[in-house]
């Protein structure tokens, strides 16, 4: 018992469990209302709604050129505000730039990955996807800067009542388009809840004063370049498979690897997105205060490593059974397809939170070097001849796994280097 209290003391822990609560309980809505919109929709309607996912994830990497990143750093307030004024600002001039694109361009975007042409309209909201989740990511990190951790993870649930609500309300219409739809209020939803909030500590004319605007994307302009293309890269080698599965095969096979990779994920998602924004914070308050984060960083490792271990376990027995059960029959591939990723996802999930290091401690130029390593090995998924998606799978599955064990040792000689020079001051 005194084990437990001298262990939720400590503040990361504390902090991380509200995150982690508001997290679980966004994904249990988010699980609950799969179980209802895997009978709605087909897996083709899924797969095709995984590109437009996909195509969203890539492109939003860009949306505020990484600067809401930085909104965490600055030991000034007036210097974080600016930067939540600059990444909204962005956000709004890339979307604009974007939809242009979209526009002119739709049928050519829609040739190049395969997009299904009976839900080419999806094509056009994919703009206003893009404006809304910059804006949302921009806010959450002024959240976390702020430590309102508890309005950040209730944001998670907002966000995934209302989108499940109107995705449910569509598919009972018969509304493929609800999909979309259901992510964009979803999206819009958390931006009316969070800003609420930040509108009251704020002025708009501080918010977007011009001169600190300037003055923030000076002292920061690292994180476009050094920063941008890392997270580019790291988008598309975490998306790009969903695209080539979708020009190499058809949207049934994406619908199919869409709903195992979101399986997979799951752990991913509950924790370490919670996790690396309270790493952010924590580290670079510590880095900042020259103190050691060994203990942290070891109690976090142990903790993930249970984690994953149970749940490999988990899935290779009972797989292919938990996937018809929750999600009906006709999802029974998803699981085979899960039992063969599970062990990537696994490594990857103990692994990627600590990449945040690399921000906190300002060394984003290093993590670059394993992004585009990473990076290379997942674009040649594109030129491989597989004779089908089980072979595809395999190769995949070797590529995640060799990039993410180099990942752990960068990570862990970072973090050594970082305590010997505590040592030696």
């Amino acid at each position: 018992m005194v084990f437990f209290k001298r262990f939720y003391g400590i503040p990361i822990i504390q902090n991380l469990s509200i995150l982690v609560l508001g997290t679980v309980l966004a994904q249990l809505v988010f699980i609950g209302f799969q179980v209802i919109l895997r009978r709605m929709y087909s897996p083709a309607d899924f797969g095709a709604f995984a590109v437009y996912m996909s195509l969203l994830g890539i492109a939003a990497t860009w949306t505020s050129f990484r600067y809401e990143q930085a909104i965490v750093l600055p030991k000034e307030e007036k210097a974080g505000i600016h930067l939540l004024g600059l990444s909204v600002t962005i956000s709004f001039l890339f979307s604009l730039l974007l939809g242009i694109g979209c526009w002119f361009f739709t049928q050519q975007i829609a040739d190049w990955f395969n997009f299904p042409l009976d839900r080419l309209s999806w094509l056009y909201w994919l703009p206003v996807s893009i404006l809304l989740f910059g804006i949302y990511q921009s806010l959450n990190y002024y959240l976390i800067r702020q430590k309102w951790f508890a309005l950040s993870a209730n944001n998670k649930i907002v966000r995934r009542l209302t989108e499940g609500t109107v995705q449910s309300a569509f598919g009972k219409w018969q509304l493929t388009i609800g999909l979309v739809v259901g992510d964009m209020l979803g999206q819009f939803a958390n931006i009316l809840h969070a800003g609420l909030k930040v509108r009251s500590k704020i002025a708009i004319r501080e918010l977007f004063s011009i001169t600190g605007m300037k003055t923030a994307a000076k002292q920061y302009h690292r994180f476009p370049l050094h920063n941008g293309i890392p997270s580019m890269m790291n988008a598309l080698s975490l998306l790009l498979p969903i695209l080539i599965i979708n020009r190499m095969f058809d949207s049934i096979t994406t619908g199919y690897f869409d709903l195992a990779r979101m399986v997979l994920i799951l752990p991913l998602s509950l924790f370490t997105a919670s996790l690396s924004q309270v790493l952010l914070q924590r580290f670079a308050q510590k880095k900042n205060e020259q103190v050691s984060i060994k203990k942290e960083v070891v109690a976090v490792f142990a903790t993930l490593s249970a984690i994953a271990l149970f749940f490999v376990l988990a899935i290779d027995v009972w797989g292919i059974q938990l996937f018809t059960f929750i999600f009906g029959n006709e999802w029974a591939t998803s699981g085979i397809y899960a039992k063969i990723l599970v062990w990537a996802f696994a490594l990857k999930f103990v692994v990627s939170p600590f990449n945040i290091v690399f921000t906190a401690f300002e060394k984003i130029g290093i993590l670059s070097i394993w992004q585009t390593f990473y990076f290379v090995l997942i674009l040649s998924l594109y030129w491989i001849p597989f004779s089908g998606i089980e072979q595809f799978l395999n190769v995949y599955l070797l590529i995640e796994l060799i990039s993410y064990f180099v990942a752990a040792l960068m990570d862990a000689g970072l973090i050594i280097n970082y305590e010997k020079e505590l040592l030696k001051s």
